[in-house]
């Protein structure tokens, strides 16, 4: 104890060149934890977008994401009631299970033939109720609010479909969509292009067919796709609404409907889905839900398939891309700062090697030991560590305050919905307590050289030098 108060008087001899060395690791802390915090931001930002849209876990059938691209229709679950019942009359599982249900995933073509236009689309078949409970989920208190799908479970014959779509089939006016405005199309005399003939009467055919599960609300179009066997087959379905899907590709290309009209697409039976998401209540017991999850369906015989269970960070690339740019990032700041606040201390010590050179040779022939200067030079860079690195914290936290309640706000990618814009300084405990310790550690291993040098002077040059 006595060490250390004498390591603080030392400090006070030049306050000025103390503060200024404690001013630098001190913005060098605040500005780590701040980013630190802006990228927790990003991380459970992200997290919750993608978890309230596609959930924490799918189920495939075995094989599905390396083949199922090509032929969707062959790699499905069958009965996909008896595999979500098997799921929920598991203990484990139905306590930690918020949301499951079944998706059906496709790709063909869409068309509006009354403008004479149609495009390539991928689609997704949801239950809108479920899908809307989804959206409700936010383990990590962010207060994003969702706005619930426009489809309701009882509409079997609508759809939305993303705003660049809606473009380019020319449903902005029919719509009455904002900002979006129909592609031009010029009239050209001639013959009609046969194949289009060809899809409008298949197309009236099924629409024929198809009248009992039709709406009067919205637009129509035409969904082409192959079911299993390869024949072609087309639903009509009525687009009630054209919204922003979050990224380009999206919103050029997404067509979402309910689950059973794209059953009738693509596999022309209501027991059969592409994939079942799963949402837990908590992201911390993902993997080892993802885990039990695997045993629980590959080992029962009844169901009659091997299925393979994902979690989001395997079928979301981006996600682990985006956090693992921002660490790198992160890393990449902490050394810089490390650096700056290694070499200022490392000459604020050694001027006051310099500025007691006499009193450490007085030290010295008094009969103390190398050791005992030695750890005292290390016993100011300490004291320097921790105050910095304190007061640096308590400054992180005053301006995370001040910073979260600004009103500022940003959408995260691949999300159309704004949020307000937060440091999240406490979401990672870790954040906090590493960079307090490596503003100590870097302190005092700073001090190691002074040290190493005021404890090898001679004793009489030392007194000599007066």
């Amino acid at each position: 104890m006595n060490n250390l108060k004498l390591a603080v008087r030392n400090l006070t001899r030049n306050r000025r060149r103390s503060l200024t060395t404690i001013l630098a690791m001190v913005i060098g802390m605040v500005a780590l934890l701040l980013f630190g915090g802006f990228i927790s931001s990003i991380y459970f930002g992200l997290q919750t977008g993608i978890v309230r849209s596609q959930g924490h876990l799918h189920i495939y059938q075995q094989g599905y994401l390396e083949y199922g691209s090509s032929r969707p229709s062959d790699y499905y679950i069958d009965q996909y009631k008896t595999v979500i019942d098997t799921i929920k009359q598991d203990d484990l599982l139905k306590e930690n299970i918020k949301v499951i249900t079944p998706t059906v995933s496709l790709a063909g073509i869409a068309g509006n033939y009354a403008a004479d236009s149609s495009k390539t689309f991928f689609g997704a078949g949801v239950i809108p109720s479920d899908k809307n409970k989804m959206k409700l989920w936010d383990q990590y208190g962010l207060k994003v609010v969702s706005p619930p799908m426009v489809l309701t479970d009882t509409s079997v014959g609508e759809g939305v479909l993303g705003l660049g779509l809606a473009k380019m089939l020319n449903l902005c006016k029919s719509l009455q969509v904002p900002n979006c405005t129909d592609r031009p199309v010029d009239s050209v005399d001639g013959e009609v292009d046969e194949q289009i003939l060809a899809l409008q009467a298949l197309a009236e055919d099924e629409s024929e067919q198809s009248k009992g599960n039709a709406t009067k609300n919205g637009v129509q179009i035409d969904l082409l796709a192959s079911t299993g066997s390869g024949a072609p087959n087309v639903v009509s379905v009525s687009i009630i609404k054209a919204e922003q899907m979050g990224n380009k590709i999206l919103d050029d290309n997404l067509v979402i409907l309910h689950l059973k009209q794209a059953q009738n697409l693509v596999f022309d039976n209501e027991g059969r889905v592409s994939s079942i998401i799963i949402q837990l209540k908590d992201s911390e017991k993902m993997e080892a839900i993802q885990q039990h999850l695997r045993q629980l369906l590959n080992n029962n015989i009844d169901l009659q398939q091997q299925f393979e269970v994902k979690n989001f960070t395997e079928f979301n690339s981006e996600f682990s891309q985006i956090v693992n740019m921002f660490i790198v990032i992160f890393i990449f700041i902490a050394l810089m700062i490390s650096l700056v606040v290694l070499f200022t201390t490392i000459n604020t010590l050694t001027m006051s090697v310099m500025e007691r050179i006499p009193e450490i040779g007085s030290l010295r022939a008094m009969g103390l030991r190398r050791s005992a200067i030695r750890w005292q030079f290390l016993l100011e860079g300490f004291v320097i560590g921790i105050t910095g690195a304190t007061i640096g914290i308590i400054i992180a936290i005053i301006l995370t305050f001040v910073f979260n309640n600004s009103g500022f706000g940003w959408s995260p990618p691949g999300s159309v919905e704004s949020q307000d814009l937060k440091i999240l300084l406490f979401a990672n405990p870790l954040l906090l307590i590493g960079t307090w310790l490596l503003m100590i550690i870097v302190a005092t291993v700073s001090s190691i050289l002074p040290a190493r040098h005021a404890a090898k002077m001679n004793i009489v040059n030392a007194i000599r030098n007066t």
